[in-house]
């Protein structure tokens, strides 16, 4: 019950589809029959003026040619009007649905009268009870116009004898069409509606078909199937972008989950060497038989171990930190104070060896993370330091120009052997001949990559290695 419920209220797509369109689709038709109502009144009403002036046309003629026939004879017959055309062409049997309706003379309850200057009546056929010329009637010749309490349309013009000829009809006919128009209206109105509603639905849905797949592929996937991909020849044009675009996402993420996994992996092979280190080292010498001096070796041994698992571990969260970096959010930051602290970092070690860091003059600004692009100095001094020899220097050198901002750190020890160049940003490879984790390269480079740019290795003229950090311009 919680879910159903749930998810009729949640929003649908296709119900505010069906809802929207069915609205407009509604207010569109009844603005469009009420408007196609209107002008067929309006015809309607012309078709009864023709048809009155037309008559009468007749009876003009009768009462100037035969004013002596009385009108009663004449004008009941219709010889005076054209007949009905005989059609040859079978009309199609939707043209009585496409043609308008029309005021049937043949039906039309229509009246006459000819009335002499005085007042008198000289001849009528089927004048209303009641019904008398007018004082304003004289001034309504050759005019049509509808009685003051509406039911009777009037049309007037001077016969040929001093005479006022008025030809009429009851508007009831004219009513009695408009009952058929509203009625046809009304009646195709409630059979389409709910057809063009159920057509524009069953077209919907069928438009939702990829959106349907794109759900049962993530179900598959998430059941475990991650080979899984839609397949974007099969879809329609205006999908086949997000198709394309989700496979291109699921092929990312699936690189990411298989990298993720080697590097797993790899590290809990790192890590278990110094910890099966550690285990030998303890179990090699007892506590209880060996001197003091006997026990320095080991205990060093140990430490070393220790700083060693220290350094992957800061190394992991270093990692986890670049590869949930959101590019976007990247601040303008001084290169200057990040130098001088990874600097800083590395003095105890290159002291050691003699070793002057030489830092720039200037900093650059950069888009970046302060403490991400430090990690990225410290890695690549910390390798200068050691591969560099003793009582020399290190230079950093950087340069800015339109396309970026170059770092570069420079020694001139023995650099890089050409069969290790291809290797050299691979995870747990190590150049040095003491051996390393082989994390810092690797780190660097999917920092500046996750900022923009990239790292990448050149040899010193007259022997050493240069790193150079690319960093995209700011925008």
């Amino acid at each position: 019950m919680g879910p159903s419920v749930a998810s009729w209220h949640t929003p649908s797509l296709r119900r505010r589809f069906a809802l929207w369109f069915g609205v407009i689709f509604v207010f569109g038709a009844v603005a469009i029959r009420l408007s196609y109502f209107q002008a067929t009144m309006v015809t309607l009403a012309r078709d009864l003026d023709e048809l009155l002036w037309s008559r009468l046309g007749g009876l003009k003629a009768v009462e100037r040619f035969a004013p002596e026939v009385p009108l009663r004879n004449e004008l009941n017959r219709s010889e005076w009007l054209l007949p009905s055309p005989t059609v040859h062409d079978d009309p199609s049997r939707a043209w009585a649905w496409l043609t308008r309706p029309r005021v049937d003379p043949g039906d039309l309850q229509w009246f006459c009268g000819v009335w002499r200057r005085d007042g008198s009546l000289v001849d009528s056929v089927s004048l209303p009870e009641g019904m008398a010329m007018q004082p304003g009637w004289w001034d309504q010749t050759d005019t049509i116009w509808t009685t003051a309490e509406g039911r009777y349309r009037l049309a007037f013009t001077a016969g040929s004898h001093d005479t006022l000829l008025v030809v009429g009809a009851d508007r009831a006919g004219l009513a009695a069409a408009a009952r058929q128009v509203a009625l046809f209206e009304i009646g195709t109105f409630l059979v389409w509606v709910p057809i063009v509603v159920g057509v524009a639905w069953l077209l919907f849905l069928r438009v939702l078909v990829p959106l349907a797949a794109v759900t049962a592929m993530a179900r598959r996937i998430r059941s475990g199937h991650f080979e899984e991909r839609i397949d974007a020849s099969r879809t329609d044009a205006e999908f086949r972008e997000m198709a394309a675009t989700i496979n291109d996402m699921l092929d990312r993420l699936e690189s990411i989950r298989d990298s993720q996994s080697r590097f797993n992996a790899d590290v809990a092979h790192q890590l278990m060497n110094p910890v099966h280190a550690i285990l030998l080292e303890t179990e090699a010498t007892p506590e209880s038989s060996a001197q003091p001096a006997e026990r320095g070796t080991p205990l060093t041994r140990i430490s070393e171990l220790a700083r060693r698992i220290e350094q992957i571990c800061e190394v992991l969260l270093a990692y986890s930190r670049s590869a949930a970096l959101d590019p976007s959010r990247l601040k303008p930051v001084d290169l200057e104070p990040i130098v001088a602290a990874a600097i800083e970092r590395v003095e105890p070690r290159a002291n050691e060896r003699g070793i002057t860091i030489e830092p720039p003059p200037s900093g650059p600004v950069v888009k970046g993370d302060a403490a991400l692009l430090e990690e990225v100095f410290v890695n690549l001094l910390v390798n200068a330091v050691e591969h560099g020899p003793a009582h020399d220097r290190v230079d950093i050198v950087t340069r800015d120009d339109a396309s970026g901002c170059r770092v570069a750190v420079i020694d001139r020890g023995p650099g890089v052997s050409e069969a290790d160049v291809p290797k050299l940003f691979e995870r747990f490879h190590s150049g040095k001949p003491k051996g390393g984790h082989g994390v810092g390269l690797a780190l660097s480079r999917l920092i500046m990559r996750s900022h923009g740019g990239d790292v990448g290795y050149e040899p010193t003229p007259g022997g050493g290695a240069t790193f150079t950090l690319r960093f995209p311009p700011l925008s």
